[in-house]
């Protein structure tokens, strides 16, 4: 009995409501959704990179104090270690096989491509550039490109543009750019 009388109620409550009510009500909900797809992932994505750098920063620590004292590089040195993490012209097709794995793993075709090496003219880093029409969803794309700039260091975004034809549609047509930092052959 305390049930139907609690439901009637409530009924009478939610008719009385108004658009106002019910555009509350609906907003609420969307809150909550949002919160649930978006921010919370947010929140683990974010606490893995936190983990990541905290190791890293472990592990900076451990390299510097190894002899058990720190280690103060001049200038010269600082800058040959970094160039270091570059990696050798020669080494181009093994990179490419990465970008073609992540498009593959992603579910996106990669069916033509322009690529063309610009030599430094400042600088010691040569530019490899690499141009891929894609046509994919927006969540595979955004994914491939997240995985190409996770699995290759040495690569950036250069730029990035997409158009879709309909609003309705679900495939977006894209232009990416990216960039491919590489040593010059000795």
């Amino acid at each position: 009995m305390k049930q139907s009388l609690a439901l009637r109620v409530l009924v009478y409550r939610l008719s009385r409501l108004g658009w106002p009510g019910w555009a509350g009500i609906l907003m609420a909900l969307v809150a909550v959704f949002a919160a649930l797809t978006i921010i919370l992932p947010g929140h683990e994505e974010m606490a893995s990179l936190d983990e990541r750098l905290a190791k890293a920063s472990r592990e900076s620590e451990r390299l510097k104090t190894q002899s058990g004292e720190a280690v103060n590089y001049s200038p010269a040195e600082q800058l040959a270690l970094f160039y270091q993490g570059f990696p050798a012209e020669n080494t181009i097709p093994d990179w490419l096989d990465k970008i073609y794995a992540s498009a593959r793993d992603d579910g996106i075709k990669l069916e033509t491509g322009e690529y063309s090496l610009q030599r430094a003219q400042v600088g010691r880093l040569n530019q490899y550039r690499i141009t891929f029409p894609i046509k994919a969803t927006y969540p595979q794309l955004r994914k491939f490109m997240s995985d190409v700039l996770a699995s290759t260091p040495a690569i950036a975004l250069d730029s990035l543009q997409m158009k879709r034809e309909n609003v309705g549609e679900g495939a977006i047509e894209a232009r990416l750019v990216f960039l491919l930092y590489l040593e010059p052959a000795p």
